[in-house]
């Protein structure tokens, strides 16, 4: 079972570094320095980075009232919303520029 754990975990952050090169990739090519690219990009962030708020207050309130955290689950629940933002995000960036 470890193994198991161990293997989605080095996807997960495949999958993470991955989307940062996309994101980074997008960021710094031409195609984000016109109006369009200017445009898919504040539509992704506008989209994704106001969750971030919120899954910060659902780990409070899990914390607080459902059970308690330790401090590596605390790190570990943050470290994953914030990759998963930055997932989410790329994902959002890829569709948009297919639409647009």
């Amino acid at each position: 079972m470890a193994i198991f754990i161990g293997s989605l975990s080095l996807i997960y952050v495949l999958i993470f570094f991955i989307a940062v090169f996309i994101s980074l990739k997008f960021e710094w090519s031409e195609e984000n320095k016109d109006e369009r690219g200017k445009s898919i990009s504040s539509k992704s962030y506008g989209m994704v980075f106001p969750l971030m708020p919120l899954g910060w207050f659902l780990i409070e309130l899990f914390d607080r009232y459902i059970g308690t955290l330790s401090y590596d689950a605390y790190k570990l629940a943050i470290w994953y919303l914030l990759t998963g933002l930055m997932i989410l995000q790329v994902i959002i960036l890829s569709v948009l520029k297919r639409q647009y």
